[in-house]
């Protein structure tokens, strides 16, 4: 996938820009974090089911959304949201950052409902 289509379909059409993601990727580095990531996810789901040459039932999901991960030294905090907007990033990266700072490796958080699959990395 070109970083032109991730741009279009999961920033934009979320109203994101790439200055958003580095500025949580900033707010991790701020913490003297060893590594950090923000992972996007999106899928569309289309089903039919046709019986006799007859439309009997349809559907069509859409499922989206965010997670950050923050590492330091063994601990390891994550953090998801259902949706990508910049406030799930927001919370899910604070999330992630308390995570790793009050508790230890293979605690996961959803940040709320507040997914293509790409990943910025920090470190």
């Amino acid at each position: 996938m070109s970083l032109n289509l991730v741009s279009e379909q999961l920033l934009a059409a979320n109203g994101l820009k790439h200055q958003d993601l580095f500025a949580i990727l900033g707010q991790l580095a701020e913490r003297r974090l060893d590594y950090g990531d923000l992972y996007f996810q999106s899928s569309y789901h289309e089903s039919w089911v046709l019986e006799d040459r007859i439309i009997k039932d349809g559907s069509y999901n859409i499922d989206q959304g965010v997670g950050v991960r923050a590492i330091s030294g063994e601990k390891t905090g994550f953090a998801y949201a259902d949706q990508i907007s910049l406030l799930a990033l927001e919370q899910s990266a604070h999330a992630a950052r308390t995570i790793v700072r009050d508790s230890g490796d293979g605690k996961v958080k959803n940040a709320g409902s507040c997914g293509a699959s790409g990943a910025l990395h920090l470190g």
